[in-house]
């Protein structure tokens, strides 16, 4: 489609005055929404509210976090000169971490081949008070791939895209695995510790296998409760990853809903490979806590795989990280940082791979 101004909207609020972007609603084609049940969602509210009630400090429960829009990305294709976004946040975020690009931001990618390049990041630069975020990215003529990696903690109400008046609107490609690959799991698999949307580990994943997948990370709310359990094994996807370790409260919370939470899960998808991992900061306090934890996750795996399921996969935390390398390779000595991510993605990777049936390597 060719972008008119007929076509846009105005929104409340930006930052561009002058010019002729043309706003654009992205809920709408050929704009094609990734990683949500709904806008803006990732999980239905009546499933949230069953699943978590807000924890004892006040912090977090999925009730709150299933609107932050980690993992939703947003894939056209266009030969405008530069790409805006702007996206309307809700003004009752509950989770209000630093207003990074992780946080409150998003990254820009272009597909080119199969592959993903990193073009650049819109950055949240609007002053206190505002409800929005809004920002510009410049790029070469030409038709372009897109691919805008949203936010990991932002609870967005609305969001556009504003492109030059006059230039070509296009629905982008689409993934070359289209059955989504379902992580759920703690912060980690949210993305706390990542320094922008497209580094958490489920997105670098999705990259390299060129993969769609919807990221089902809780930050401190992941406890494989019954409801969140029998939602996820309601979606159609193609793999399941099950990384809930670190947010269970103690070892026998853990042993109570690990080998309860998989056996519900494969009732329901009986074929569906399931990859199990425990916790990445094995070796950061606790080691006999944490020992006894990866006991527990193992022996859900040998029982799983006694049972005859032939579609099963380990991923031992305690030998992600490179162990010359620990005190670099989390942000906080808990939550991964970038590099840390990528080694998550690799032993991750290579069993979503081993499951999809691929060769390729992260």
């Amino acid at each position: 489609m060719k972008v008119q101004k007929s076509n846009g909207i105005i929104p409340n609020d930006t930052t561009i005055s002058k010019g002729d972007p043309v706003f654009l609603d992205i809920t709408k084609p050929p704009f094609r929404l990734y990683g949500i049940c709904e806008p803006f969602r990732r999980v239905p509210e009546d499933v949230a509210k069953a699943t978590s009630s807000i924890e004892e400090n006040g912090v977090t429960s999925v009730e709150n976090l299933a609107s932050t829009s980690a993992g939703v990305r947003v894939h056209f294709a266009t030969d405008s000169d530069y790409i805006v976004i702007h996206a309307e946040l809700s003004k009752d975020n509950f989770y209000v971490p630093p207003k990074d690009v992780a946080s409150i931001g998003f990254d820009l990618y272009q597909k080119e081949n199969g592959k993903y390049r990193m073009l650049g990041v819109f950055v949240p630069s609007q002053g206190e008070g505002k409800t929005y975020v809004e920002s510009r990215i410049r790029l070469e003529p030409g038709m372009k791939d897109i691919v805008i990696n949203f936010p990991l903690f932002a609870s967005i109400t609305s969001a556009y895209v504003a492109l030059r008046e006059g230039c070509e609107l296009m629905e982008g490609s689409r993934y070359m695995i289209e059955r989504p690959v379902v992580f759920y799991g703690s912060s980690i698999v949210h993305g706390s510790g990542v320094s922008r949307p497209g580094n958490n580990y489920p997105a670098i994943i999705s990259h390299k296998l060129d993969c769609n997948f919807i990221n089902l990370g809780f930050a401190g709310a992941a406890k494989a409760e019954i409801p969140i359990i029998d939602y996820i094994s309601g979606l159609d996807m193609s793999v399941f990853v099950y990384d809930y370790d670190h947010n269970a409260p103690n070892a026998e919370y853990l042993q109570k809903t690990h080998f309860e939470g998989y056996r519900r899960f494969r009732a329901a998808q009986p074929n569906t490979p399931v990859i199990m991992a425990s916790k990445v900061d094995y070796y950061n306090d606790g080691a006999k806590e944490n020992e006894k934890r990866r006991q527990i996750i193992m022996e859900s795996y040998r029982r799983g795989i006694e049972s005859g399921d032939k579609n099963l996969f380990f991923v031992d935390g305690k030998t992600i990280y490179d162990p010359d390398y620990l005190d670099e390779l989390t942000a906080d000595g808990c939550h991964p940082n970038d590099a840390g991510y990528i080694y998550m993605a690799k032993a991750i990777g290579k069993e979503v791979a081993k499951a999809l049936g691929l060769s390729k390597k992260i």
